[in-house]
């Protein structure tokens, strides 16, 4: 939890400080500039193929087990459909990984019913896409 100090200094930055992202991450980066230490890619799992396609495999492939968060970058899962990706680039996101967001998700509206309704909100075939109960 950041003390008071710390965030009295980030609100009066917030609108001074420029972010190379014009969103949080962008400010974070800059109020801290290098007080930060980088997390291993395991914590930080983006959702697409984008830099280094070989250590990317590598790692979703031989090392999935070691992948702690995914990284949902840009189009959100909880905006489309749990059947596709309705945005950005789609020939670059891996179906797996949307695939085990969807399950997850799905798994803790189960477990949280009946207090959560848990709906897709692009079903495929123009239903509802709830998951059913007893799977």
């Amino acid at each position: 939890r950041p003390s008071a100090k710390t965030v009295a200094s980030m609100q009066e930055q917030m609108h001074v400080l420029p972010s190379y992202d014009d969103g949080d991450q962008g400010f974070l980066n800059a109020f801290f500039s290098q007080e930060w230490d980088r997390l291993p890619y395991t914590y930080n799992f983006m959702k697409s193929k984008t830099g280094n396609p070989e250590a990317y495999y590598w790692l979703l492939d031989s090392q999935w087990w070691s992948i702690k968060v995914v990284h949902m970058v840009g189009v959100k899962p909880w905006k489309c459909s749990r059947f596709r990706d309705c945005g950005g680039f789609p020939e670059r996101v891996i179906g797996r990984l949307w695939a085990l967001w969807w399950d997850a998700f799905l798994a803790m509206c189960e477990q949280a019913a009946p207090s959560l309704t848990c709906v897709s909100p692009v079903p495929p075939s123009g239903g509802t896409a709830r998951r059913p109960s007893g799977n």
